[in-house]
């Protein structure tokens, strides 16, 4: 599967969309100064030190935001379901009852809930009541990568999260694993943006905002946080897409495209509607949620909780996860600080 067929398919749908189908070339808005900064050490929370002991976590085969559940109906979960079960088992059909629901399935609700969906070929159809899955790969092939993707997953759940840990620290220990173990891949910027996802991201380690963020979303689903994606337009019709989290009941913004540029910083990390305006200039009155042209005039997803913001001046970050104390400095001081959360 093809992400290119994912914007193409949005952006007829709906007449406006905020992510990469916007018309305009992807550029994530990211200022130069962020890129060329060099004196800020990368956050070194203890949840993302190899040495650490390692904790089993589970595979969920079934992850699903609330913004999902709240704007799509059972049928559409059912089906989306059905394709998940479907394709860790190389199954050739899921539940589906038309295109229509082919397409919220497959190249919404996947995008950052079902990474594996990108190993789909092309050439499926939808009648009956049921949807033909083709891969990408031979049988054998695809189950192997799988397979492999579950682990690699796992593995990220267990170095990033540990028993007792709430929303708030998984949330703040994959964002510290996101911005020190992935890099942003400037070589995919342009009009073409097939091929890009959060597999890729997950698999290669590379990767831009539409890779990104729902790939850092799909993580904290993993580990049992109700997160989604959110997207927008700046002033010069720049499109980008980051995380939206629900951490102990608030709607935070979180974008680790942007913290991958300053992997020391907490800058990015919590961030009310206002906040994610002035950090990139993003139109918050036309925040697209999901990927999936959710819109919000009545304000059920606003972030207004200013928690964090101590956090948004935040550099040289230690993140002490049994304390829930952040310790950190802030640009030219030599003072260091604690945040308690």
């Amino acid at each position: 599967m093809r992400r290119g067929v994912s914007t193409i398919l949005i952006c007829a749908l709906a007449a406006s969309v905020f992510t990469s189908c916007s018309g305009v070339q992807e550029t994530d808005g990211v200022p130069a100064s962020s890129a060329e900064r060099t004196s800020v050490a990368s956050a070194s929370g203890t949840s993302s030190d190899a040495s650490d002991t390692q904790y089993a976590n589970e595979f969920d085969p079934h992850v699903y935001p609330s913004i999902y559940e709240e704007n799509f109906d059972g049928k559409t979960k059912e089906s989306f379901f059905s394709l998940c079960d479907a394709m860790l088992a190389g199954e050739d059909e899921f539940v589906c009852e038309d295109d229509v629901m082919f397409y919220t399935v497959v190249f919404t609700i996947a995008h950052q809930c079902f990474p594996l969906v990108e190993l789909m070929g092309d050439g499926w159809t939808v009648k009956d009541g049921k949807a033909h899955i083709n891969y990408s790969l031979p049988k054998d092939q695809y189950l192997q990568k799988a397979e492999e993707f579950k682990s690699l997953t796992v593995s990220i759940l267990d170095e990033c999260i540990k028993p007792g840990y709430d929303d708030t620290d998984k949330a703040l220990s994959v964002y510290s694993y996101f911005v020190t173990h992935y890099t942003y891949d400037y070589d995919a910027l342009g009009d073409d943006v097939m091929g890009l996802s959060s597999y890729r991201l997950l698999t290669e380690r590379k990767g831009i905002c539409q890779e990104i963020a729902p790939a850092y979303a799909y993580i904290l689903l993993q580990a049992h946080v109700d997160c989604t994606t959110c997207g927008s337009l700046n002033d010069i019709n720049e499109a980008h897409e980051w995380a939206l989290a629900k951490l102990d009941g608030e709607y935070y913004h979180i974008d680790p495209t942007f913290g991958i540029n300053e992997p020391g910083s907490l800058r990015y990390f919590g961030m009310t509607d206002e906040e994610r305006q002035n950090q990139g200039g993003w139109n918050i009155t036309i925040l697209n949620y999901g990927n999936a042209n959710i819109f919000d005039d009545s304000g059920k997803y606003s972030a207004d909780s200013r928690r964090f913001e101590a956090l948004w001046t935040a550099v040289n970050c230690d993140t002490d996860y049994e304390t829930n104390t952040v310790r950190y400095f802030r640009d030219g001081e030599n003072e260091q600080y604690e945040f308690t959360y």
